[in-house]
């Protein structure tokens, strides 16, 4: 007598898929906006919307992608934990084992993809978009999540110019398990943007994110992506050899704006810059950057340096480093801005600035300065002679002067002068660049303080970073 055959387990049911025209609580599903590889996305409405919301399902079945309900509920996970400007609100979420949804804010604006579309595009545009884009990166390494997927279709932008960053299921939390972590042994991410080290599957390094940033400054500046056609050369390329120089396929490309794309694309992590931030004050500040060999190339590399670069690549091994949380990353590579207003500075107060910043230097060998003077409108002089009045002229000169016993690397300081009236002047510095911290001195004379305005409370009230103001007792402004 034959045994019974064990009954199979069944598999569970499919979720219920959602199209145009379906009502799901509050919501009513409108047309197709877009199918994506993993995914649909549809206009929704709701009498109480104030903004106008995207309702994204996954695409199931066994025709589409293993990895798609996974990447859906990566996507949930981690958009429900951010806030901020650069990323879209979330609004609602379905079961994933009934009717998985997503219901978040559209974000229509995509003059990253359009630049993109129609590249290469000036260098001013392309480092307009860039320093946009990594103040996006920025803020969602500051809360603990890499991205992995950074490309032009990936970012949106609102109307006041932000960027932001959309499409989170191949993204990971620091603070949440890894749903991907190899699980279906797929290469995650966008061919021409993917980091070396994304190919051995580590996951927890922010600087991929660096890696795409610079794969699509380089696409903005040439037209062309950084290893050519995307395929299965492309990606193995960029495990052995930096791409050709931007300057082979667009002469107009200045060296140090190729030198800032090619630190970007290294093939070890350790040699990129170490933030988004550091890439934005780079692209806004061209005179602090040191541009090597590779910044002036404009050939392709020989045979000989390619052998030398396959060699190299043989004993090159990617491993997950700690710590893993990018906002630890962050802290230790500090942007300080120090305001100066060395004519109405003392000898003093001068010396207990420049100490400040010693010591911060020193504690900090990643951090880099900007020196700031602001000229009060009322006190600028006739613009004779170029863009630069001899006032503006006089201040530079001044705060070179002053750093200079700081023996500090030349890329480590940049100097500004900006008109305006100080506070507000160093108060949007500040929310424009990122700066982590500021310095700054304490006026000495009440009568200063009076005409002017306490201009270090001012700072510290309402600068979203760290305030230091330096006070000596011995300090006295001459009126």
């Amino acid at each position: 007598m034959r045994a019974p055959r064990p009954s199979r387990a069944k598999r569970p049911p499919l979720p219920a898929a959602i199209g145009s025209g379906a009502r799901i609580g509050r919501f009513r599903v409108g047309a197709l906006r877009l199918e994506g590889g993993m995914s649909y996305l549809y206009d929704v409405h709701t009498a109480r919307a104030q903004a106008p919301l995207l309702l994204k399902t996954p695409k199931l079945g066994s025709d589409h992608p293993r990895s798609s309900l996974v990447a859906f509920e990566n996507e949930i996970n981690i958009l429900k934990r951010l806030h901020g400007p650069h990323v879209p609100q979330f609004v609602a979420a379905g079961d994933l084992q009934q009717r998985p949804y997503l219901v978040m804010e559209r974000i229509d604006g995509d003059a990253l993809a359009q630049a993109a579309r129609r590249a290469p595009v000036s260098t001013t545009e392309v480092c307009d978009l860039g320093v946009r884009l990594c103040r996006a990166v920025q803020a969602l390494h500051h809360q603990n999540v890499i991205h992995f997927d950074l490309n032009p279709a990936n970012v949106r932008n609102r109307t006041n110019g932000d960027m932001v960053l959309i499409d989170f299921g191949l993204a990971h939390h620091t603070a949440l398990p890894d749903l991907h972590d190899s699980a279906f042994g797929e290469e995650e991410g966008t061919t021409p943007y993917i980091a070396p080290e994304q190919l051995h599957h580590v996951r927890s390094d922010s600087r991929s994110d660096i890696y795409a940033i610079g794969a699509i400054l380089y696409q903005l500046a040439t037209g062309q992506f950084p290893f050519g056609r995307p395929n299965l050369l492309s990606l193995k390329k960029r495990l052995v050899q930096p791409p050709w120089p931007p300057r082979c396929h667009n002469p107009d490309v200045p060296p140090w704006l190729q030198e800032i794309i090619l630190r970007c694309l290294h093939v070890r992590p350790e040699r990129r810059p170490s933030t988004a931030k550091q890439v934005a004050y780079l692209l806004a500040h061209p005179e602090s950057v040191t541009v090597g060999a590779r910044g002036h190339r404009t050939r392709p590399p020989g045979v000989v340096q390619r052998a030398r670069w396959w060699m190299r690549s043989l004993f090159q091994k990617f491993d997950a480093e700690t710590p893993h949380k990018p906002y630890t990353r962050l802290t230790s590579s500090p942007h300080v801005l120090v305001a100066l207003d060395l004519a109405h500075c003392s000898e003093a107060l001068s010396e207990a600035l420049r100490r400040a910043v010693r010591r911060l230097a020193m504690s900090e060998p990643h951090s880099f300065f900007t020196c700031l003077s602001v000229v009060p409108r009322e006190a600028r002089l006739p613009d004779d002679v170029g863009d630069v009045s001899s006032l503006d002229m006089q201040r530079q000169v001044a705060m070179r002067s002053w750093a200079q016993p700081l023996h500090l690397a030349p890329q480590r300081m940049v100097f500004q002068v900006l008109p305006g009236d100080p506070a507000t002047t160093i108060v949007e510095y500040v929310r424009r660049h990122l700066a982590d911290q500021v310095i700054l001195g304490a006026r000495g004379s009440s009568a200063w303080r009076q005409h002017l305005g306490s201009v270090s409370a001012v700072v510290a009230a309402q600068a979203t970073c760290t305030v230091i103001v330096v006070r000596t007792r011995q300090d006295k402004v001459p009126t």
